[in-house]
């Protein structure tokens, strides 16, 4: 198995399989050639992305969710690479840049897979949560915030509906997907572009899921709901048809609850190193 970091990634999420991972540094020249001297490769997960929320230029941000990713693809073909998956996203390419962005590379793998040996998998991730996710996500943000007993939270009205869906079950249906793609019975597939709805399959309103990590966390925090406006162009209404990923035997195994409920007792043992690096 092998990784591509940047030199300045913080490898403390890869601690527990660091032993077992090859590591290449994705800053130097030749670091496409370092991936296609191990060909050939089985599969290929790209999760790298830049969500453009520390007002990064447009131009990074396509360099970045497109221009890179493209070299990766380029590369995995070159390596023989069985399948490439994407980790791509549900949002419209009107709700942001970055979506517009994911929106674009679909598009190129696309293309790349119409003269291809390699399978490109482009998967539709609705609102991902979990364990040590970013800080500055939605449901992490409302998490730390009603564990902190901050004295208010301003919310939109939280009437949108969104499909959240706890990490573990992702992680499972990309092994899933790697499993199935890596088989003889996806080499007999038409096509070499596949995408893929990966969620819970159930839509919850925003207001529903806060107030439940509010309980769940016995916060004193004030829900201050309708105090945010919604962003432009927001999403009322999210939920994933399962319907492909159903076929390959896979399905969700965490309801919001159980998936809130790890989610913060992670961020609740780790609250304290948590604080002191916010100081």
């Amino acid at each position: 198995m092998i990784a591509l970091v940047r030199a300045r990634s913080s490898l403390r999420r890869l601690s527990d399989v660091l032993n077992r991972v090859q590591l290449h540094v994705v800053d130097v020249e030749n670091w496409e050639d370092l991936l296609i001297a191990q060909r050939p490769i089985d599969a290929v997960i790209h999760t790298a992305t830049d969500y453009g929320r520390t007002g990064v230029s447009l131009s990074k941000l396509v360099d970045t969710n497109v221009v890179w990713a493209l070299r990766i693809a380029e590369a995995s073909i070159q390596a023989q690479a069985t399948c490439f998956l994407n980790a791509g996203t549900a949002l419209p390419p009107e709700v942001s840049p970055y979506a517009l962005s994911k929106y674009h590379f679909a598009q190129w793998q696309m293309l790349l897979a119409e003269n291809s040996e390699t399978s490109f998998v482009d998967v539709a991730l609705e609102t991902l949560y979990g364990e040590d996710d970013d800080p500055a996500k939605f449901i992490t943000h409302v998490i730390t915030s009603c564990l902190d007993n901050v004295e208010r939270l301003a919310l939109t009205t939280g009437e949108q509906k969104r499909d959240f869906v706890y990490i573990q079950d992702v992680v499972a249906a990309f092994a899933r997907l790697v499993e199935f793609y890596t088989g003889v019975q996806a080499q007999q597939c038409s096509s070499r572009y596949a995408t893929y709805a990966v969620g819970s399959g159930v839509a919850v309103a925003v207001r529903q899921a806060v107030e439940l990590i509010h309980r769940l966390t016995g916060s004193r925090t004030f829900l201050d709901f309708g105090a945010a406006p919604h962003r432009t162009h927001e999403v009322m209404f999210s939920q994933a048809n399962l319907a492909a990923m159903r076929r390959l035997n896979w399905a969700p195994q965490y309801d919001l609850e159980e998936g809130l409920s790890r989610t913060i007792a992670w961020w609740r043992l780790h609250k304290e190193e948590r604080l002191q690096c916010a100081g």
